[in-house]
């Protein structure tokens, strides 16, 4: 099955998303993301957090509670993104994501793997 996304005729796609991330003390890297997550932002947002599970050795955590909109492209993007860290044997949580986001993700049926718990630790 493919998506066809069209192309937003928006601003610059950096100032479409934030994305930013600190390291706690815990040792969870947790990553902001805030604003749009599009056709326009899908690419850029899966190489940042893409590029902080990989040089990051604990749990990673991408906090969606900021999250404006996301659609079917950026939804494939945090597909993109669980599949990397499983590929890399890395674990990321998807946190926070908004009542919105978790009914799409039920009625695609990626709600099984995307909303997965944090592991008891």
């Amino acid at each position: 099955m493919t998506t066809s996304c069209e192309v937003p005729s928006r601003n610059d796609p950096d100032e479409l998303i934030q994305l930013t991330h600190v390291i706690l003390p815990d040792g969870v890297a947790l990553i902001a993301v805030s604003g749009d997550l599009d056709l326009a932002t899908a690419d850029r947002t899966v190489r940042y957090v893409s590029d902080v599970i990989d040089q990051h050795d604990g749990p990673v955590s991408v906090d969606l509670s900021s999250l404006a909109f996301c659609d079917a492209c950026g939804l494939g993007a945090l597909i993109r993104i669980a599949g990397h860290a499983q590929r890399t044997g890395h674990w990321v949580e998807l946190a926070r994501p908004s009542e919105a986001l978790i009914r799409i993700m039920r009625i695609t049926g990626v709600d099984s793997r995307l909303l997965v718990p944090a592991p008891a630790g």
